[in-house]
């Protein structure tokens, strides 16, 4: 079982499993929010790759959420006070299924 929380994204976050976007959530102001996304459906035997990209619209950034698989969990962050427009994070995890 694998899971992906996110808790903040100024201004754009998603996410892909093996190439195919799982998660897109977009906001501004920074909000806190409890998103939550199984993405155990998603995984093929084998190893996956979970990317995590953040992309930000200028100013300050923040990406915060954690991966879960099984009873292990993984801690993603990213704060910048400001940032030019595009990808400014990307973290890509190995899932075994």
């Amino acid at each position: 079982m694998a899971t992906l929380y996110v808790t903040n994204a100024d201004n754009e976050i998603f996410a892909t499993v093996n190439g195919l976007v799982v998660y897109d959530r977009k906001t501004e102001g920074n909000p806190t929010f409890s998103d939550q996304v199984d993405l155990t459906p998603y995984l093929a035997d084998g190893l996956n790759t979970l990317m995590i990209v953040g992309v930000n619209w200028g100013g300050p950034a923040t990406f915060k959420g954690t991966v879960v698989v099984g009873k292990i969990e993984r801690p993603f962050s990213f704060t910048a006070p400001s940032t030019p427009n595009g990808i400014v994070f990307h973290q890509a995890f190995v899932i075994p299924q």
